[in-house]
Formats: C-alpha cells, sequence, structure tokens
C-alpha cells in the first residue's frame, strides 16, 4: 500500500517525538570540588626481624695499627761556616839515628825552661827523657864494671859513601845519605849500618869521673830501627886527622842554623874505628826523644883533638850555651861491661871483676 506524503509526514514525525521523549534529561553541571587535604604520611613498616643465623667465629686480634710516623724536624738553619783551624806544624823531622832533626827546640841550660831537666814535659814523645831508668851518658867506674873477652874486637864493614854537613841548633851532624852501605857493625848478631855522626863538648860520658873535651858519636841503627852507638873520647893535644878533613865545610856552616853543606864521598875508614879496649852497656839516645835500649860502645883509648877544632865545633852552632852534653844519669841496676882481650888478662885486680 502506498503513504502519501502526508502520511509520511505523520510517520518521521511520531518517530521524532518518540526519540526525544525516551531521551534522558541533561545532568545539571557539576559543582568544582573542593581541593583534597593532603594526606597524612604513612607510618614506617617496621623492618622484620632479622633471622638468626649461625653465630660468626670471633675475628682474630687485628695488628696494632702502625704508630704514625714523627713529623719531620723543621730543617736548621744553616750555622755560619767555622773558620778553618790553624794547621798544625809538623811534627820535628827524626834525624838519621833516632834523634831529632831540629835541636832548636831543647836547649842545654841547666836552670832554664827547655833545658835538660825538663826535656821529658816538653813533648809527650820525648817522656823517656823524664822517666827512663836506662839513660845516657853515665860515668863509667872500672871498679864497678864486668871484664869480659866475650864482646870481640869493636871493628866495622864500611863503604865510601856520599855525606853533607849540617848544623842542627845545638851541634854539628855529619849525615851519610841513605845510610852507609857497608855492614857497619855487628852485636850480638845483628847488622847495624852507620846513620851519622856527631860531637859533644865537653864529653857526655867520664871514665873514672873525668870528663874529656870532646866526645864522637857514630850512630848506627838496624833494619828494625834498634840503635847501637860507638864512642870516642877526646883529650886536648895533637890535631884530629878527620875533624881537619871537615875544616872547610865547617867555616861554611858557622852561626847558620838548619844550613847544610855537601861533602862528598867519605871513606868512614878514615876514622880510625877499631878500638882494643871499650865499654859495653845498655843505654839511650843521649837528645830527645831519649829512646831506650841503646847498645853503647864506649871506647876506653882516649884520642887527642886540638882546642881550635873544639872551638870550631862549638862557635859553628853559636847557641847561648857553652856546651852540648847533657849532665850524667843514674846507672840504677845496669851492667856495665868492660871488653879486654884475653892476652891482656895478665892478672886479676881487685878492682875488677874477670870472667
Amino acid at each position: 500500500m502506498k503513504i502519501s506524503s502526508v502520511g509520511w509526514i505523520f510517520v518521521l514525525t511520531l518517530i521524532y517525538v518518540t526519540i526525544v521523549s525516551s531521551a534522558p534529561e541533561p545532568a545539571p553541571a557539576p559543582k568544582p570540588a573542593p581541593k583534597p587535604k593532603p594526606a597524612p604520611a604513612p607510618a614506617p613498616t617496621p623492618a622484620p626481624a632479622p633471622t638468626p643465623g649461625p653465630k660468626p667465629e670471633p675475628a682474630p686480634n687485628p695488628a696494632p695499627a702502625p704508630k704514625p710516623a714523627p713529623a719531620p724536624k723543621p730543617a736548621p738553619e744553616p750555622a755560619p761556616k767555622p773558620k778553618p783551624a790553624p794547621t798544625p806544624k809538623p811534627a820535628p823531622a827524626r834525624a838519621p839515628g833516632g834523634e831529632v832533626e831540629d835541636e832548636t827546640e831543647f836547649s842545654y841550660e841547666k836552670k832554664g825552661k827547655k833545658g835538660p831537666a825538663k826535656w821529658g814535659t816538653i813533648k809527650e814523645e820525648w817522656k823517656m827523657c823524664g822517666t827512663g831508668k836506662m839513660q845516657s851518658p853515665i860515668d863509667l867506674r872500672d871498679k864497678n864494671v864486668v871484664v869480659t873477652n866475650k864482646l870481640g874486637s869493636l871493628r866495622s864493614q864500611y863503604l865510601p859513601s856520599n855525606t853533607t854537613i849540617k848544623n842542627r841548633g845545638h851541634g854539628i851532624m855529619l849525615k851519610f845519605k841513605g845510610g852507609n852501605k857497608g855492614i857497619g857493625i855487628t852485636v850480638n848478631g845483628t847488622k847495624y849500618q852507620l846513620q851519622q855522626l856527631h860531637w859533644h863538648s865537653p864529653s857526655e860520658h867520664t871514665i873514672n869521673g873525668k870528663r874529656y873535651a870532646l866526645e864522637k858519636h857514630l850512630v848506627h841503627e838496624s833494619e828494625d830501627e834498634r840503635y847501637a852507638v860507638v864512642a870516642f873520647l877526646y883529650k886536648l893535644g895533637a890535631s884530629d886527622p878527620f875533624l881537619l878533613s871537615l875544616d872547610k865545610q865547617l867555616k861554611k856552616i858557622t852561626d847558620a842554623h838548619e844550613s847544610e853543606e855537601h861533602v862528598g864521598i867519605i871513606d868512614p875508614k878514615k876514622l880510625s874505628f877499631e878500638s882494643k879496649l871499650y865499654y859495653r852497656y845498655i843505654g839511650s839516645l843521649t837528645a830527645p826523644p831519649c829512646s831506650d835500649n841503646v847498645i853503647w860502645s864506649v871506647a876506653k883509648e882516649i884520642r887527642t883533638v886540638t882546642s881550635k877544632q873544639v872551638k870550631l865545633l862549638r862557635v859553628a852552632v853559636h847557641d847561648a850555651s857553652n856546651s852540648n852534653a847533657r849532665p850524667l844519669q843514674p846507672i840504677n841496676k845496669r851492667v856495665v861491661h868492660l871488653y879486654i882481650p884475653k892476652a891482656k888478662l895478665m892478672k886479676k885486680n881487685s878492682n875488677i871483676t874477670y870472667y
């Protein structure tokens, strides 16, 4: 069946009304919601108790902590540079044969500050001059000696040597350069080479209390630095040939301390060394350092020298003393031997002990 246009209008109107009537009414506009209050902070949840486990083993005692290093001290301020110490004076040179080379540090004035009684106090190394018990020179008395023929004649085996002569300050010394190359002398199996010879006036040793015009010392030294001295005593009389041969050199060094003159080659055999009679004892050097354990052989035969020759030896040094002889020293308990060849031991003297 056909529907007319009017009918269609009716139908559409009815559908519209039905739809409008069935639609819900629009909700009123919502009110703005109030601002929410901040919620309180939730209480902290307690941590669950730990489940007990096995007890741990006790830890070993910890090592002690190292002590802290001390704080470094502040560096000290640099000290002022010290002044250089004065250079010490070198010790006096030792002359050949052990005696001092420079004799000006002591004197022979008996009452002087540097005289023989004071030698042992001037230097530590000279103390034997005051404390030694075997000092030289001594008085050689026949009534106190022990006579023997077992020592043998006093002989030498020298060779010609180059020499110089020197003014030491209190005495004149003739030096053999490098020591005489000959054997020199032999005492108790030990060889001693000639080093130097010098003179003392008046004599240092005395024989039976008598002092002589001059004494000559020939100083010998062994390889182990032991000393043996051979001494000759002189009375005034004829000139000594050996001193006469040195006359020119002695005049050149007159009054000139430490001056030294070349002499040239000298044959010590010209010293007329051999002695048939001599005294033997253990003593010392007669000048500082006064070393002990020196073997002395003092010829009993007395030689001769002129007063002019003695004077020349003293004028050459020109010191304040009229002597360069050390005073006599105590013999103490020493034994002095007198060597006499067997042929001369004809009879026993009541003042001399023989063996």
